[in-house]
């Protein structure tokens, strides 16, 4: 098939260079610039032409402007033989360019996940990294304006020597603002609570559409209603302006009542100048994981990365093994060095603290990972052309989930992971002497362990809702086991460290069901979509 951008120079393929900014050409290396080039490709009102591969395990759709076909799907990662057919389709009033090229959104990629414990084998082997895809994801832009005055009375408050002097003025507030353009992703495949973590965009780099900056990328479609975002968009229209009140007012603060009625007069003067469509640069990179699918997303204007990154479990419990062993030896060495004295049963506030701390981190892990299934907070999923109804279109979703979250998570584990395994591979000596040696210098504390473990219980129980209770329940069953050893008196020592092996054989089978559920949370279901073709529209 004929290359639908083809070199002046030799009649190659010209693909977009983001190192450059310009066209160059696969086979002669001649540049041209993107905006001089004039391209065959012909652009009408109802759209252009383009080739649309229809993945036959998720449905997922991809546009292709001028590539060579598939070999995988970029949102589930089957390989397998896409199904091809033609398509007009809408086209955009803007687009972004890349600006990162795709050798840099490798690094950024590997940066990302070079500090990351426990990285199951494959996610960052070049045979993986490979498979990373540049593309166009399709966004609505809404724009506002604000030109208008208000006034307020404020209050300067300074100290001079031993005195302190106030100024009163009336300051006047003016917002000459003639676009504040605020960008949401427009397809269903791109998950809210991803293209959330992947901005800013900054618009300084945005142009007038020219198909000559998709040569070379493949390309989605739009898949939701243009309207879906207004609310949330004006929203952050409002916020950006409040900011900006801020800022021109730091010399004449607002108090309370004025910052009121300042926010109010912005909400009511604010216009929207309308919605357009937008093409925005991303990298994706699927990786399949049993069942489930890890995503990568790069920003390729920015760099920012989105990562998905489950935990290794034979990775975890090896590297708990060896630190177990010097763990033991540290404490059973300690034990002759510091004569240590202990008490069996205080071992048993330990093992209900660690159980019911396992209950609630289960707990709130599993109601996360049935929200994240179910794409209760993704709007864009539930808004498809295909299932929209008005009660989802009006229906307010909750504040996105941050990397942040997902971060300290995933570290969180893996540290929990490692000490608590190691500790667990030799209980209960290992527990023993450690937890002994705690309780002695925590010895009038016993009650606040005791009060703290049955508050995490509670708590599990408030948290999990809808989500899996598989961690939540063992969590508690060991809390419970090492609640009733500790109140009940057995015939000897040797008694109770057999059933302390019994609750500390749940905790180890607890961890690796926690371990399971964070790798649920982590991934994402192998998607199924529900969209025939789409496209944006100039608007």
């Amino acid at each position: 098939m004929a290359t639908m951008f083809p070199c002046p120079n030799c009649n190659g393929q010209l693909i977009f260079s983001p190192k450059s900014g310009k066209l160059k050409c696969t086979s002669c290396g001649h540049y041209y610039k993107s905006a001089d080039y004039k391209s065959p490709v012909k652009i009408e009102e109802a759209g252009m032409d383009t080739r649309i591969y229809i993945c036959p395990n998720c449905a997922g759709e991809i546009q292709l402007i001028d590539n060579d076909g598939m070999e995988f799907c970029p949102y589930c990662g089957t390989q397998a033989t896409m199904e091809e057919k033609f398509s007009k389709t809408g086209v955009p009033k803007y687009i972004i360019p890349f600006t990162i090229h795709k050798e840099l959104a490798k690094e950024k990629y590997e940066k990302a996940t070079k500090g990351i414990p426990f990285t199951p084998d494959g996610l960052n082997k070049d045979e993986n990294i490979n498979k990373m895809v540049g593309l166009y994801m399709p966004y609505y832009l809404y724009d506002f304006e604000l030109h208008d005055s208000f006034e307020y009375r404020g209050e300067h408050i300074y100290a001079l020597g031993d005195y302190e002097y106030t100024d009163k003025a009336n300051v006047n507030l003016s917002y000459d603002v003639d676009h504040i353009q605020i960008p949401y992703d427009a397809s269903q495949s791109l998950d809210d609570t991803i293209s959330s973590q992947l901005e800013p965009f900054s618009m300084e780099d945005l142009r007038e559409f020219n198909p000559n900056y998709l040569a070379g990328f493949y390309v989605e479609n739009s898949t939701v209603d243009m309207e879906l975002y207004l609310g949330e968009s004006t929203e952050k229209a409002i916020d950006y302006l409040k900011q900006k009140t801020k800022k021109e007012t730091c010399s004449y603060p607002l108090n309370s009542e004025e910052e009121k009625k300042i926010n109010k007069e912005l909400i009511n003067k604010i216009k929207s100048n309308g919605t357009e469509g937008v093409y925005l640069p991303m990298y994706f990179l699927t990786t399949s994981y049993g069942d489930r699918v890890a995503y990568s997303v790069i920003n390729g204007q920015t760099g920012k990365t989105y990562v998905d990154m489950p935990i290794d479990k034979r990775k975890l419990f090896r590297t708990g093994f060896i630190t177990s062993i010097f763990i033991f030896i540290i404490l059973y060495l300690s034990s002759f060095i510091a004569s240590f004295s202990y008490d069996i049963k205080n071992l048993c506030v330990f093992a209900a603290l660690v159980s019911s701390l396992i209950a609630y981190i289960g707990a709130k892990l599993a109601y996360k990972t049935y929200r994240f299934d179910n794409h209760l907070d993704d709007k864009g999923y539930f808004a498809s052309r295909e299932n929209l109804s008005k009660t989802m279109r009006v229906q307010s979703v909750e504040q996105k989930k941050s990397k942040s979250i997902k971060s300290v998570i995933s570290n969180g584990l893996a540290t929990l992971g490692v000490v608590g395994i190691a500790l667990l591979f030799f209980a209960p000596i290992a527990f023993y002497y450690f937890v002994e040696a705690l309780i002695v210098l925590l010895h009038f504390f016993k009650f606040t362990c005791y009060l703290a473990s049955i508050v995490l219980v509670v708590f599990a129980l408030i948290s999990v809702k809808e989500g899996d209770k598989k961690v939540m329940s063992l969590g508690i069953i060991s809390w419970g086991m090492a609640l009733i050893v500790r109140l009940i008196n057995l015939p000897n020592d040797f008694v109770y460290y057999g059933a302390l092996i019994v609750v500390f054989v749940v905790i180890v089978i607890s961890v690796k069901a926690i371990v399971d559920e964070y790798n649920r949370y982590a991934t994402h279901p192998s998607p199924q979509f529900l969209k025939t073709g789409g496209g944006l529209n100039r608007a």
